[in-house]
C-alpha cells in the first residue's frame, strides 16, 4: 500500500461547543444568502464531500445524508471521528431545525466519501476510489477540502473523468499563505474551481494560498459548523471556504433546474466562467493571484 500523500491542509480549531441556538453564520449573512432561500435551498442537488467522513448521528447532518462510505478501512467506518468532514458537510447543507447551524444549501443532499482516515490523511488510491464512487452514485457537485503540494496523475484523471460526465468539482486552494505560488493539488489543476478564503472584513485570510490558479474566494475564517458526535466548532481554513462555494453552486443548480437561468451552466468550464463573471472584484483590479476573480456573489451567480 502506498504511503499517505493527501492530507487536510493545516487548519485552525478556534473553539468547540456542545450546543448552540440555531445560528446563521457570518458568511451567510455577509453575502446575503438567507433571502435567496425563498427561491432555492438546493433541493434535488447532491453534493459529495470527500473528506474524513461524517458524524452519522448529528441532528443537523443526519437528515441531509443520502449515502456514506468509507474507503480508508477505518475502524469507525464512514463515521467521522476527526471532525473536519462533518464541519465541511455542515457548511454545505446543515438542516434548519431550531438549533445548531444552517448550511448554505439547507435542502441539498450529502454523499459522504471517507477518503481521509481518522488522522486526516489518505492515499491516492482511496481518493480515486471515492471520486469514482461519488460520480457513480449521482453526485452533482464534488467538494474536496484536501490537498498535497505534489500533483497526482491518478487523482487528476479521476476528477477530469467526473467533469467530463457533467459533474462540478470545487477544491481548496490550500492554507500555505501568505507566500505566492502556494496553491496545492488538486486545486492547482486548470480544470478545477480553486477557492481561497476571506475573513469577516472581506480581506484575504493570511493563511489562504496564493497563485494564478485561484478562481474565487469565500468566507473561510472562524466559521461555525457541525462537529462530532453531535456538537459544533469554529474552524478556519480554505477547507471552510470550499464547501461554502459548493453550497452556493447547489443553490444555483437547483434554481436553474426549476426556473432556468439567464446563463446556462452546463459544465465545469461554464461554471468557472460564470463564477468569474459574477464575483465581486477585490484586491488589485481584475483577476489577481490573491482573490482570483473576486469574492463569490451568490445573488448574482444565481440570478444572472
Amino acid at each position: 500500500m502506498s504511503s499517505p500523500v493527501y492530507k487536510l491542509p493545516p487548519y485552525k480549531v478556534d473553539k468547540v461547543m456542545l450546543a448552540t441556538a440555531e445560528t446563521i453564520d457570518w458568511g451567510l449573512k455577509l453575502l446575503n444568502i438567507p433571502p435567496l432561500w425563498l427561491e432555492t435551498k438546493g433541493e434535488g442537488i447532491k453534493v459529495a464531500v470527500l473528506d474524513t467522513g461524517i458524524a452519522l448521528e448529528h441532528p443537523d447532518l443526519k437528515p441531509a445524508l443520502l449515502e456514506a462510505r468509507d474507503f480508508t478501512r477505518s475502524p469507525s467506518g464512514p463515521n467521522d471521528v476527526q471532525g473536519h468532514g462533518s464541519h465541511v458537510a455542515g457548511i454545505v447543507a446543515a438542516r434548519r431545525n431550531a438549533h445548531g447551524i444552517v448550511g448554505v444549501a439547507p435542502m441539498a443532499k450529502i454523499i459522504s466519501a471517507k477518503v481521509l482516515n481518522d488522522e486526516g490523511s489518505g492515499t491516492s488510491e482511496d481518493i480515486v476510489a471515492g471520486i469514482r464512487w461519488a460520480t457513480e452514485t449521482g453526485a452533482d457537485v464534488l467538494s474536496l477540502s484536501l490537498g498535497s503540494p505534489a500533483p497526482d496523475p491518478d487523482i487528476h484523471l479521476a476528477l477530469v473523468s467526473a467533469i467530463n460526465k457533467g459533474k462540478f468539482v470545487i477544491t481548496a486552494a490550500g492554507n500555505e499563505g501568505p507566500d505566492l505560488d502556494t496553491v496545492g493539488f488538486p486545486a492547482g489543476y486548470p480544470e478545477m474551481v480553486a477557492v481561497g478564503s476571506i475573513d469577516r472584513r472581506q480581506r484575504l485570510s493570511r493563511f489562504s494560498s496564493r497563485g494564478r490558479q485561484v478562481d474565487v474566494v469565500a468566507p473561510g475564517d472562524e466559521i461555525t459548523s457541525c462537529y462530532p458526535p453531535r456538537g459544533f466548532a469554529t474552524l478556519s481554513g480554505t477547507s471552510m471556504a470550499t464547501p461554502f462555494v459548493s453550497g452556493v453552486v447547489a443553490l444555483m443548480l437547483a434554481k436553474h433546474r426549476k426556473y432556468g437561468g439567464k446563463t446556462p451552466v452546463r459544465n465545469q468550464r461554464d461554471l468557472i466562467e460564470h463564477l468569474c463573471k459574477t464575483s465581486a472584484d477585490a484586491g488589485p483590479a481584475g483577476t489577481d493571484p490573491l482573490y482570483g476573480c473576486g469574492i463569490v456573489d451568490p445573488n448574482k451567480l444565481i440570478r444572472e
